[in-house]
């Protein structure tokens, strides 16, 4: 049966969260919205024992990734918006 590991994610301001999951995907997939980041650090150990200290991009998952770039959308077109309403 797969063993259960502990995940210790964090980013450059400081912030910490720990999380235990089956694999290092469904642990930074549950974690990310946590972390307005674009890169932030993880630390576990695998099934040999090994640390592993290393860093992941985040946003991780095709709809994650989707909804990020709709809210950007978003927010260019409200700074548009904001941008004519002040010359008119």
């Amino acid at each position: 049966m797969a063993k259960m590991r502990i995940f210790k994610f964090w980013n450059e301001a400081g912030d910490e969260k720990e999380k235990e999951s089956m694999s290092l995907k469904k642990a930074v997939m549950s974690v990310q919205g946590d972390f307005k980041d674009e890169r932030i650090g993880v630390e576990f150990i695998t099934k040999k024992g090994n640390k592993i200290q290393t860093s992941v991009k985040i946003p991780m998952g095709r709809k994650i990734r989707q909804s990020i770039m709709v809210e950007k959308r978003r927010a260019i077109a409200k700074a548009k918006l904001e941008a004519s309403k002040r010359s008119a």
